[in-house]
């Protein structure tokens, strides 16, 4: 359960702090000392109904203190967004975590935010607290800066999906670009395209690339809004739709995970077309079609190269795992 603390808590989350330093100094991450954060600043945040705990059969395995991103330090950062919350003093028990707490006490922010009318969440770090940075990372929080006054290092999470307008989601195929286009397109009742069933007419015939091109600047043209799917890199369209796009989706799994995907689509659809697919399209698997999937990080490399020159002007997501894609998906 997530609650707000209470007064008659600070003793054990006093304790709990004190075990989150000494395991954060064992491992050589030195962005606290035993003098913070200790009880007087979390009465502080009680004070200031900011201060939440994770409480499970009686104890308090985390807390965390969630107030106004507008503090005089944050400042001096470009942040993207301005109705903001601030993460501060989280600290998770040494022996609960890598249980999924840290997470769903972030998931509930992200949710919590939402409904208040806030549009990201801020939080910083120490740049010495590997843990902390691949964390965020992992929830696809964006590294905004340094901030010189404190050491530390800036981050900010968007939330929601309405500042997402028009999507694009690439990776390799086995990786599930198709579905996670429906499930967005249904979470954020946006229209959807599947690439392929615009390049890929009956019977694997390819459409001509010019009036491939032609539709799909159409469609992005017709929809203020959309999400889709496909990489077709090798075409003008590639770069049309980046240019179109407010979000960029790589899913990057490791080929083990995508070839997995290939072997299971295969499996359900063998001998048939898929209902995104034309007719006569029918599911099957070549040696150059896996030939493909398996070198496809290549294409990512050439894919997250064009995205960090974008990476200021666009929204750019990157999901190593499915887990994590879940979590994401959680906040939509």
């Amino acid at each position: 359960m997530i609650r707000l603390a209470k007064r008659s808590d600070l003793a054990r989350i006093d304790a709990l702090s004190v075990r989150t330093i000494e395991d954060m100094r064992a491992g050589g991450i030195k962005q606290w000392d035993t003098t913070y954060p200790r009880k007087e600043h979390f009465a502080a945040d009680i004070e200031k109904d900011a201060l939440h705990v994770f409480e499970e059969e009686g104890r308090i395995l985390a807390a965390m203190a969630v107030l106004p991103g507008d503090e005089k330090v944050y400042r001096f950062v470009s942040w993207m967004r301005e109705k903001s919350l601030a993460v501060h003093r989280i600290v998770v028990d040494p022996a609960a975590q890598r249980k999924g707490i840290a997470t769903a006490l972030f998931l509930w922010l992200f949710r919590k935010a939402e409904s208040q009318g806030m549009e990201s969440i801020r939080i910083d770090t120490h740049p010495g607290n590997d843990r902390m940075r691949g964390f965020l990372e992992r929830l696809q929080f964006d590294y905004i800066g340094y901030i010189p006054s404190i050491h530390r290092l800036a981050y900010e999470r968007l939330v929601g999906g309405a500042f997402m307008k028009r999507i694009v989601i690439l990776g390799s195929s086995g990786s599930g670009k198709t579905t996670l286009t429906r499930m967005i397109g249904e979470r954020l009742a946006i229209p959807i395209l599947h690439l392929d069933t615009v390049y890929w007419k009956k019977d694997w015939t390819a459409i001509d690339k010019d009036l491939f091109q032609k539709r799909i600047r159409q469609f992005m043209r017709e929809h203020s809004r959309f999400v889709m799917d496909g990489n077709y890199l090798h075409t003008p369209t590639f770069s049309d739709r980046l240019r179109y796009a407010d979000t960029v989706i790589l899913l990057c799994y490791d080929r083990k995970e995508a070839l997995r995907g290939i072997i299971e689509r295969e499996a359900k659809y063998k001998h048939r077309h898929r209902s995104d697919m034309a007719e006569g399209c029918d599911e099957d698997i070549d040696q150059e079609f896996l030939r493909y999937v398996y070198f496809f990080d290549t294409y990512r490399k050439q894919i997250e190269g064009i995205a960090n020159t974008l990476a200021h002007k666009k929204h750019f997501l990157r999901f190593s795992t499915r887990e994590a894609l879940d979590h994401w998906l959680a906040t939509l």
